[in-house]
């Protein structure tokens, strides 16, 4: 498989279970060490020119660059909360771990950033020192997306966000979400089982089975005239 993602765009990755889709995530963030494949930041802002690893593939780096790169560039929000929080720590040492990762040191500066994003991210700031364990799945996802979000990340990967929540909670986030990426004009890219995410959400989609492409195109174009049999099926299947 190949594609692209371009600069504030959000690109949706669909497919039944099993076909691959959240394992390309993992790939991309480095959960998975790839056996093969390349993988480029194309015409990279200042920061990555800066940062000697500008046009070089990123599946050759070193465990310690692919570090680097996780941690100053990339943010993830897992499906379930458990993978992407530490529940027993509060919800801003959360925030202030993933920050001191990126090499923040000032501890006055990481508690306003935190403050900052769970204004963004619409949690009570009282709520700050209390720990992801004593929120509600809706809550727990979005101090995952505030964490996400700390580094200023260029790209945010978003694994089955809104599986498992209420229909009211998952419009509530998806909202958030939208809204968050046209301001910071986050590049995004999108797993989902949930046709109605997708539509929502993505400018451009990708259909995946067995671990390829069988359909990619325009997300308006693959959801009202879909051309390969799987695709249709898929969309059949959710109306």
């Amino acid at each position: 498989m190949s594609f692209e993602l371009y600069p504030g765009e959000i690109l949706g990755i669909v497919g039944e279970s099993g076909s691959g889709k959240s394992t390309v995530v993992k790939l991309l963030h480095f959960d998975l060490e790839a056996t093969s494949g390349e993988m480029y930041i194309q015409k990279p802002e200042a920061r990555i020119q800066n940062s000697d690893l500008a046009e070089k593939n990123l599946f050759l780096l070193s465990p310690y660059q692919k570090r680097q790169i996780k941690n100053s560039f990339m943010g993830i929000v897992y499906q379930n909360p458990y993978l992407g929080l530490r529940m027993d720590v509060s919800s801003g040492g959360n925030i202030a771990e993933r920050l001191i990762t990126a090499n923040w040191r000032n501890i006055a500066k990481i508690r306003g950033r935190a403050s900052e994003l769970f204004e963004r991210t619409e949690i009570p700031l009282e709520r700050m020192d209390e720990p992801p364990r004593n929120f509600s799945g809706g809550m727990q996802q979005r101090v995952q997306i505030a964490k996400a979000l700390s580094n200023n990340p260029l790209i945010l990967f978003l694994d089955e966000v809104t599986t498992g929540l209420d229909v009211s909670v998952q419009a509530k986030v998806l909202d958030m979400i939208r809204n968050l990426q046209r301001d910071l004009n986050l590049s995004i890219i999108v797993v989902s089982h949930d046709l109605g995410v997708i539509r929502l959400l993505c400018q451009r989609t990708m259909v995946m089975k067995y671990g390829r492409i069988v359909e990619k195109g325009l997300t308006d174009q693959i959801l009202e005239d879909p051309q390969h049999q799987y695709t249709q099926i898929l969309v059949s299947s959710q109306l």
